[in-house]
């Protein structure tokens, strides 16, 4: 957790949580721990404080032009831990995620991708072998996340009811209000996505795909860190 003073609607930044007595973690412990047996999410925690900035010189930019910033409830954020750190040993355990995504996975980086590539360019240059590489961005990646499509997937892999339970409900009632300059907006609902600010948006965003690389004749020629790919053609050199 980072030591930032930015905070959500209830007005508690990560600073503050940070400087915390340690005694307290054996108070907000148990408090989590019945949460996340009832599936529980406050609706509070689900509501985010958007903040747009202007990425342009225009006085009066449009949608396009502005840079929306999401602040959720770092109690809610300390929620979502919890649970991925239940929810990435299960992923682990049952080898659920490629090897070839190196995104939001403990002791792996950029670097472990690059690292991949890097190898198989160095490959193919010891046989003066042509070797394009491809780049995906996908656009709007979270923004697009299909909720339901996700909770099918961890279904067919025999994902444990608690945490099926915990991801719908976690998904579920979820809003944002605009703050220019402590001018509210009314609240927006949002239906799709994975929750910008959100700590599970990424696992969320991978674990959707995590059967990308079926699609591909060569799934150990791409490399994908949360959702950007990189495709490299290796020619049969013989």
């Amino acid at each position: 957790m980072n030591s930032k003073n930015s905070s959500g609607f209830d007005l508690i930044s990560n600073k503050m949580i940070k400087r915390l007595p340690e005694s307290y973690a054996h108070i907000l412990a148990p408090q989590y721990n019945d949460l996340f047996a009832s599936a529980y999410w406050s609706k509070n925690w689900k509501r985010a404080r958007t903040i747009c900035f202007n990425k342009s010189d225009q006085s009066a930019p449009t949608t396009q032009q502005l840079r929306p910033i999401s602040l959720l409830p770092v109690l809610g954020k300390v929620y979502e831990r919890r649970f991925i750190m239940r929810f990435q040993r299960w992923l682990t355990n049952l080898n659920i995620l490629p090897w070839q995504q190196s995104g939001a996975r403990a002791n792996q980086s950029t670097i472990s991708r690059v690292n991949h590539l890097l190898e198989q360019l160095t490959n193919s240059l010891r046989y003066n072998t042509f070797t394009p590489v491809l780049f995906v961005d996908f656009k709007q990646a979270f923004d697009m996340l299909w909720q339901q499509g996700l909770l099918l997937k961890l279904n067919r892999v025999n994902c444990p009811t608690p945490y099926l339970l915990w991801i719908t409900n976690y998904f579920k009632d979820r809003s944002m209000a605009i703050d220019l300059n402590g001018l509210l907006s009314d609240n927006i609902a949002i239906a799709r996505g994975a929750p910008q600010g959100s700590v599970f948006g990424a696992i969320a965003y991978i674990v959707a795909h995590y059967d990308l690389q079926q699609i591909f004749e060569r799934p150990e020629n791409n490399h994908l860190y949360v959702d950007d790919l990189g495709s490299i053609y290796v020619p049969n050199i013989y």
